[in-house]
């Protein structure tokens, strides 16, 4: 049967838009119908991607064909049973990694939200063309992808491209700009860090910390998936952005411009975060794109599919992603204690943890966590930083019952190899006996009270056996939640501000802080505390003066001037530290 045939071209950077057509040979003497995915795997929320497209025609060589619209994304073409051309332009300017960007920097599209399915053709190998444009503006631009090239092994070329089937196609991002690339190999394949937009650091350097964090995860799995015969960092640079997105040999990332470092820079913490998002997104390489749940066997684009299981998928690799920088010797023991302590931070700030068991959040997701407002920490928990905390809290179990000799990296094989190397996919039931197999009897009601229960995890038992201190202090500071120790007389209001146009703007009101006792509210506006002006640089330092003490605070809701008793006290002890006390017995845990 004959493919479909795709063309990408770049319509106008300044209107941001894409043209898009596709060709295919109708099976059937009956509709043929196009649809676009209304989610993307890995991003758990319904996006409606099919809003973005303009202009939508179909025709073939008798002219033009009647396009019905059956549903939001989904339509019907009449045929004359012989070749159909679709045409359409796409709007692309969201500056994520999940949709379709173009300007005149550079451009990206991620295929699930910007290329139609040819439904009944779902199956069929979609050939792929990306079209080098004439406009003066891009003469310079080279595209980037994962695709498969025809006739060409070549990653950055203008040209054709195949995918095997509509379901594979939209896992290879393309990439548009004038591209700075530096390549690395690891177990002798090709990989590629790959920019758009001005960054001021040094790509080759880059490059040279990702090897080992590569290398770190195909050693846990024993290889590259099979296929994988290369693989991409295809990197957004804006301003202060930062996500990323799992793909099957690539990644769509997205940082900030002076995340990456210069070669004789001292590793900072901006630019550990992206080491870290790197890692993480190339653990999904095995952990979510081919070892997965089995509800998600196949894809089903266009409503929500539910699971309990991303706990694991999540969990595993937000404690993995980091846990690499200090087993390739990126990061030191200290540095990565710290990060490990802001983890165990943000679950324990807010009363979320009380109230949604992490597979209940899991479960959620395309509500509860994905659209989250400003009373999420006290109504959520977040599967990723709980699911990391349980991560940390199995490797410890593991690694102390054994002396050493296994560890959660181990589990994480055999999950591969059980249910991710040949794509059979996981239940929770057999997740969690997998975890019995490494964790013994005694641990078993503890692996279920972590995983459906709303207590706290405790960690503290755990840790002390490896020689490591968790303990937990009032907040000192804004940016002692941060997990950042500042000398700082103990206050807390217990909300978030920020600076708008001048005011002190509230983003969030914790439960139970003396900000929601005194009626503060999301949007309100503070405007003094005990008589005296807040501005963003002495808001901590008025705070500080009037610890233990009845005043009063003045807040602007709308256009209405509130006055309300305030009473100012120690937070809760919320903050988490991590202090080496034994380092022999660090050593089980920490190497």
């Amino acid at each position: 049967m004959a493919s479909i045939k795709y063309k990408v071209s770049i319509e106008n950077p300044l209107k941001h838009q894409f043209r898009i057509q596709i060709s295919f040979v109708p099976n059937t003497d009956k509709l043929m119908h196009i649809s676009l995915p209304n989610w993307i795997p890995g991003s758990y929320m319904i996006r409606d991607f099919a809003k973005h497209v303009l202009e939508l025609k179909a025709q073939d060589t008798s002219g033009e064909l009647v396009i019905e619209t059956i549903s939001k994304n989904r339509f019907a073409i009449s045929h004359n049973q012989q070749e159909v051309t679709v045409t359409y332009l796409y709007y692309a300017f969201d500056m994520s990694v999940r949709k379709a960007y173009l300007d005149q920097e550079f451009g990206f599209i991620n295929p699930a939200s910007a290329l139609f399915c040819i439904d009944e053709l779902k199956d069929q190998t979609c050939l792929v063309e990306l079209v080098k444009s004439n406009n003066p503006i891009i003469a310079n631009w080279q595209p980037a992808s994962g695709l498969t090239g025809v006739d060409h092994t070549d990653s950055f070329a203008w040209g054709h491209y195949s995918a095997k089937n509509y379901l594979e196609f939209t896992d290879y991002p393309i990439l548009f700009g004038e591209l700075d690339i530096a390549e690395f190999s690891v177990a002798n394949t090709p990989h590629f860090l790959v920019t758009v937009g001005q960054h001021f650091g040094d790509l080759q350097r880059a490059a040279k910390d990702l090897k080992p964090l590569c290398q770190y995860h195909i050693d846990m799995f024993d290889g590259l998936p099979e296929g994988v015969d290369k693989y991409l960092f295809l990197t957004m640079v804006t301003d202060s952005g930062f996500g990323g997105l799992e793909h099957l040999n690539s990644t769509a990332l997205v940082c900030s411009r002076f995340d990456i470092l210069k070669q004789e820079q001292e590793i900072d913490d901006n630019y550990t975060t992206f080491l870290s998002l790197c890692s993480h997104e190339y653990l999904h390489t095995w952990n979510v794109k081919r070892l997965k749940p089995k509800e998600f066997i196949p894809y089903q684009l266009e409503q929500e599919v539910y699971t309990k299981q991303l706990w694991f998928y999540e969990g595993m690799t937000s404690y993995f992603d980091d846990l690499s920088l200090l087993e390739t010797n990126t990061i030191t023991q200290d540095k990565y204690l710290e990060i490990l302590a802001k983890t165990f931070t943000r679950i324990e700030k807010g009363q979320g943890q009380l109230r949604q068991s992490v597979t209940e959040s899991s479960l959620h997701t395309w509500t509860k966590f994905y659209q989250q407002d400003e009373a999420a920490p006290d109504q959520i928990v977040s599967y990723y930083q709980k699911g990391a905390a349980i991560a940390c809290l199995m490797d410890l179990i593991i690694k102390q019952d054994s002396q050493g000799k296994i560890a959660l990296k181990d589990l994480m094989h055999k999950a591969w190899n059980l249910y991710g190397k040949e794509q059979i996919g996981t239940t929770q039931q057999q997740l969690e006996d997998l975890f019995k197999s490494f964790i013994g009897t005694q641990n078993h009601d503890l692996l279920h009270d972590v995983l459906y229960n709303t207590n706290k995890i405790d960690l503290i038992a755990a840790f002390a056996r490896s020689g490591i201190e968790l303990s937990y202090q009032s907040q000192q500071s804004a940016t002692h939640a941060q997990g950042i120790v500042e000398n700082s007389t103990n206050n807390w209001l217990g909300c978030v501000v920020a600076l708008n146009n001048g005011y002190l703007v509230v983003k969030q009101v914790l439960e139970n802080s003396p900000a929601e006792q005194a009626g503060i509210a999301v949007n309100d506006h503070l405007i003094a505390i005990d008589n005296f002006r807040l501005n963003n640089l002495n808001i901590e330092k008025v705070l500080s003066t009037v610890i233990g003490k009845n005043t009063s605070v003045h807040y602007f809701r709308k256009d209405k001037l509130y006055q309300a008793p305030l009473t100012v006290e120690a937070s809760p002890k919320f903050v988490a530290s991590l202090t080496i006390k034994d380092t022999e017995k660090a050593k089980l845990w920490l190497g």
